[in-house]
């Protein structure tokens, strides 16, 4: 029983800094990934390590290291229409799933 608690133990401070990034956000960050590739990738970089820049938008590492960057406010800035970015409907899931990515880069 002591092994096995060792073990859990061990495999949630492998893991932590980027779970506790996500902790309470309850999205996926994986699907997150998926969809920012798919709907956000023509202006902004969504890689971790892009291989190249974009001058068009901030990437997303550089938004997820902003030191204001939260759960609660990146949720806020995609729900509503901004800027000159395209009027995206996202579900709720769908944002939740895109904040759990982009705090899962926070920190790398």
């Amino acid at each position: 029983m002591r092994q096995m608690m060792l073990g859990a133990m061990l495999a949630a401070c492998a893991t932590g800094p980027a779970l506790a990034q996500t902790a309470g956000v309850g999205g996926d960050p994986q699907k997150g990934s998926e969809l920012a590739r798919t709907w956000c990738g023509g202006c902004h970089v969504v890689e971790a390590r892009p291989a190249a820049a974009n001058d068009q938008a901030p990437g997303f590492l550089a938004i997820a290291q902003r030191p204001g960057t939260t759960a609660d406010g990146l949720r806020a800035f995609l729900s509503v229409p901004h800027g000159r970015m395209p009027n995206l409907t996202l579900s709720r899931q769908d944002i939740d799933n895109t904040v759990a990515y982009l705090l899962s880069l926070k920190g790398r």
